[in-house]
């Protein structure tokens, strides 16, 4: 097993400091990840960081797998379940979600956050989500002065749990959340920013 250590540049949560980061270190096993049997969501998400907060934010996930093509992989076991699960991907990295370090979850650290939930952060506190029961969502509405980050949003299979990010127009910054719709349990989207 090999460590590293991933330096994310987040705000700290409560502090209105600018420029405040957090340094977090994520043990994590290359070339690994958990047997196939247990994914239950598959994310495209650019970083580890972004894999590992959503990984935190529901207590579903007990592990996941970052692949060198941007793919999250979100397990219900880990190694510590049956060390025998984990299995040789090359260019994946596989993380416990025990050892990853809380505060990437920002104010949904700690939530208490039902198995079928999403922990979804807002500025000062969190809500949980409904978002794995099973519905399939249509593609993501249109939101006002705001383009969705997705080549096909319309023809992509969208399950319960999928994200998708949308940027605001220039000039424009997102208010009230991050810029990211989730598919929940009843086939709707769930999004609480505005551009």
């Amino acid at each position: 097993m090999k460590f590293y250590t991933i330096f994310a540049f987040l705000p700290t949560v409560g502090l209105s400091v600018a420029g405040t980061c957090s340094e977090y270190t994520i043990t994590k096993s290359v070339d690994s990840t958990i047997h196939k049997a247990y994914q239950y969501q598959s994310l495209t998400l650019a970083t580890l960081i972004e894999c590992a907060s959503h990984c935190l934010r529901g207590a579903k996930c007990k592990s996941l797998a970052h692949t060198s093509s941007q793919i999250c992989k979100l397990f219900t076991k880990s190694k510590e379940d049956d060390p025998g699960l984990v299995q040789t991907e090359t260019g994946t990295y596989y993380v416990s979600k025990s050892d990853l370090p809380t505060g990437i979850a920002g104010t949904c650290s700690g939530h208490i956050c039902g198995d079928d939930d999403l922990c979804v952060q807002s500025d000062t506190t969190y809500q949980c989500i409904p978002v794995y029961g099973g519905k399939r969502c249509s593609g993501p509405p249109g939101v006002t002065n705001a383009v969705v980050d997705f080549d096909d949003p319309e023809t992509h299979p969208w399950g319960t749990g999928d994200n998708v990010r949308f940027n605001c127009s220039s000039n424009l910054a997102s208010t009230g959340g991050p810029s990211v719709m989730t598919c929940m349990d009843t086939g709707i989207w769930s999004y609480s920013f505005s551009c």
